[in-house]
């Protein structure tokens, strides 16, 4: 019956020790991939600016493309801007620079 006990409590301890080992792997995995996110943002921190006008620069096509470009990657049509002075003018019905219809 010991020996019986005995042999449970190594399988259990067994167990144990892998369970801490995946544990630590997963840790340096997370640490790991922080470090990495973190050394990209280091990298691109000079270029946050362009990173934001990409973003700011988006626009949403009436197909629901997301789209960077002049004009929709997956329709074609041309991005909104004002007639009369050329400014951006997506989902509004007046243009916020000069005020004109849309």
């Amino acid at each position: 019956m010991p020996r019986d006990l005995l042999n449970k409590a190594n399988k259990l301890m067994n167990t144990t020790n892998t369970t801490v080992n995946n544990v630590s792997r997963t840790k340096r995995n997370v640490d790991n991939a922080k470090k990495n996110l973190s050394g990209n943002n280091k990298k691109g921190a000079g270029n946050t600016a362009s990173a934001n006008s990409a973003n700011d620069d988006a626009w949403k096509c009436v197909c629901k493309k997301v789209n960077t470009t002049k004009f929709c990657q997956s329709c074609g049509k041309a991005k909104p801007v004002c007639a009369e002075c050329g400014a951006d003018v997506i989902g509004v019905k007046f243009c916020g620079e000069c005020g004109k219809p849309v």
